[in-house]
């Protein structure tokens, strides 16, 4: 059993890899309005590989759909993309989006378990209707053999009487299968017809049974064989199609056109799709040219990664335990120094590896969002373009995957709600009538900063603070700075559909993405000015697991300080510091004054030094915040195991007071782990 998840689990990998690849591929050649050859090989070997791998897996709808896009795709390859008229290819470059959603949406289904979608006439009938207009234009051979995989379904007997009884002045044929069970079928067909004569005139189709409107008895027919219906010209037999598609009780239709040809004709021409079998070796060639190049990549179960952190934590505790145990103080073991400097040199080594095999570049989640830029422009008539930047930036595997439903829904804010109305609304505004959204991501060692920014109508601050007042969250006799209003966006259920335009609808779902980050230990902020956009920064850990970071003492209490937080550490004398009415206690460094927080007031415990003196700074800095921390002493340099903060002590929201976890040190006593940024915020209310 446990071989056969493996095979399901690399199938659901090695699709999903393809689906994106296939993705990237049509996002850049709708751009151009043209797939180049490499394009077409590229789908071709996509398509192949998923028809293969899905009747592989016994996956059958999967394999019929990846078919006949493969066939349409081998059309282009042969006769390049000359044969797709410039009107078409937008319907072109829709059918592959449409694709890649439908393999996307049954390989979700695979991976929860659930029944693949059955119904894939519709879809097959939009892929036949294509490969018929680029191949009727170039050959008299109609793609008869298109209906076959769905016949296989359907009724191939009736399928074969069609084929005989073809009518030669009403050639071009729709079959209609209606729900079963849904009743009056005879009385729907002849509704069909009565949709149908609105454009076509009687004299140009015929339908079979003829007598579907007199005659009740003719429902067993239309059950047993479909409703038939003839056209003299194949447009309105396509016009046809978009009546029968949106009739909400057909199951499902069948194109199909009849030529009449010499015998011998007609075996040659069904002969010639498998010219189409040649290329099929293709595909393995080229696997075979690319092997070497696989052999260095090996995928693994991100489990296994999990437990491999989880022992490299284990050891990196139990190595602090062993070298800093009591039972050596006061020994002189010059040996066992060397020996403990060398495992500590070791472990260090094993936690950047086991630490870089979890970190992946952010570039997938990020080239995710030019679909939905793509999508929306469309569906919202808006022209936009999306800009990335620091795609390669590396994050912890784990928090890639929460990221994409939050940067998502803040694309789709932009696009819908951020970005002007209409081009003249952004011409008046003396911008460029193409909208822009700007995607960055930047490592600054111990987090990594992603800001989605638009260059849309910004926030209308007023608006949003009356209804926060008329919300109740808000008290009309204070006042609020531009931030704590742009919070308010922030609240759950604060925005409603009704008055998205009040505010340009940026609360929606924005409680759902802050909770989000939250759950991986980062945080969220915004910033707006009105008619020039809107930024929302976040501010995401590099890893959950393992960091170096410096032990310092407040009294009877150890913290922990990231390393990459901490610029300099000194000691300062009572006539360095300067007294700020605004900031507190400020001192010099390097040219430039900073504000002290002292941990031990800020935390409000017991025991700790007071006077400057007796003390040292820590020169801090975490983004844009940059202060001096004042603890009692520095303990050492630690490579520390982050472990999270149980919920029944998050619930008391303590990320806001710049606490990030909490480690277990060598002699067993636990150290908190310091949030840099949060701890200035909560000081100083930034």
């Amino acid at each position: 059993m446990g071989s056969g998840n493996d095979i399901l689990d690399m199938y659901i990998y090695e699709t999903n890899l393809l689906l994106e690849q296939l993705e990237a591929i049509v996002l850049e050649a709708e751009k151009a309005n043209i797939f180049s050859q490499d394009n077409v090989n590229e789908i071709f070997r996509i398509m192949h590989t998923i028809k293969g791998s899905s009747a592989m897996m016994e996956f059958d709808t999967l394999g019929t759909i990846a078919h006949r896009i493969e066939d349409l795709f081998f059309i282009i390859r042969e006769k390049t993309m000359d044969v797709v008229p410039d009107a078409d290819r937008p319907a072109l470059f829709d059918l592959v989006f449409q694709s890649i959603d439908y393999f996307r949406g049954e390989v979700e289904k695979i991976e929860a378990n659930e029944p693949l979608s059955k119904d894939i006439d519709n879809f097959l009938a939009n892929i036949n209707s294509l490969i018929s207009k680029i191949k009727g234009e170039n050959t008299g051979n109609a793609p008869a053999p298109a209906a076959a995989p769905p016949a296989k379904e359907e009724k191939p007997a009736a399928e074969a009487v069609a084929i005989a009884d073809g009518n030669k002045e009403f050639p071009y044929e729709l079959r209609v299968y209606f729900d079963e069970g849904c009743g009056m079928e005879s009385l729907r067909a002849f509704m069909l017809v009565t949709a149908i004569r609105d454009f076509c005139a009687e004299s140009d189709f015929i339908f079979e049974p003829a007598d579907v409107e007199t005659n009740s008895a003719s429902s067993e027919q239309v059950i047993e064989n479909g409703f038939r219906l003839m056209f003299r010209h194949a447009e309105n037999r396509d016009s046809a199609i978009s009546v029968v598609s949106s009739s909400g009780t057909v199951k499902s239709y069948q194109a199909q056109d009849f030529q009449y040809e010499e015998p011998a004709k007609k075996e040659q021409a069904e002969a010639s799709p498998a010219a189409g079998a040649a290329p099929a070796s293709h595909p393995s060639a080229a696997a075979a040219g690319q092997q070497h190049s696989k052999e260095s990549l090996v995928s693994v179960n991100l489990s296994k990664l999990e437990q491999l952190s989880a022992i490299v934590g284990e050891i990196v505790i139990t190595e602090s335990m062993v070298t800093s145990s009591p039972d050596l103080k006061g020994l002189n073991l010059d040996i066992f120094t060397k020996s403990a400097r060398q495992l500590r040199k070791l472990t260090d080594e094993l936690q950047d590896v086991s630490m870089s095999l979890r970190l992946v570049p952010v570039s997938a989640t990020f080239q995710k969002m030019n679909r939905i830029v793509r999508d929306m422009s469309k569906k919202l008539n808006k022209r936009a373009k999306l800009t990335l930047v620091g795609e390669d930036t590396e994050v912890d595997k784990t928090i890639v995957d929460s990221l994409g439903d939050p940067i998502m829904h803040i694309v789709r804010n932009s696009m819908d709600h951020g970005l002007e109305e209409t081009e003249a609304a952004r011409i008046a505004a003396g911008k460029d009538p193409v909208g822009e959204i700007t995607l960055s991501a930047r490592d600054t060692g111990s987090e990594v900063i992603i800001e989605i920014k638009d260059d849309g109508q910004g926030v209308n601050y007023d608006a949003v603070l009356k209804k926060a007042i008329r919300q109740g969250i808000a008290s009309p006799d204070v006042e609020y700075s531009k931030k704590e209003i742009l919070n308010f966006l922030m609240m759950p259920g604060f925005s409603t559909n009704v008055e998205v335009t009040e505010f340009s609808g940026r609360g929606v779902g924005m409680d759902v993405v802050k909770r989000n980050i939250e759950e991986v230990g980062g945080t969220v902020s915004l910033t707006s000015e009105p008619g020039e956009g809107m930024t929302t920064t976040l501010k995401i850990p590099l890893t959950m697991a393992i960091m170096d970071g410096m032990e310092v003492s407040v009294g009877n209490s150890i913290f922990t300080i990231p390393i990459n937080n901490i610029r300099q550490s000194f000691k300062a004398a009572g006539k360095d510091i300067v007294h700020d009415s605004a900031n507190g206690e400020m001192i010099d460094c390097i040219g430039n004054f900073y504000p002290i927080i002292r941990t031990k007031n800020f935390y409000r415990l017991e025991n700790g030094c007071e006077n400057i003196e007796d003390g040292i700074l820590l020169w801090l800095e975490s983004g844009d915040y940059s202060y001096c921390l004042f603890v009692d002493e520095l303990l050492g340099e630690q490579q520390v195991v982050v472990k999270q903060l149980p919920g029944c002590v998050n619930s008391y929201n303590i990320k806001k007071y710049g606490i990030n976890g909490c480690t277990l040190l060598g002699d067993g006593s636990i150290s908190i782990i310091l949030d840099v940024a949060n701890l200035y915020v909560a000081a100083h209310g930034a």
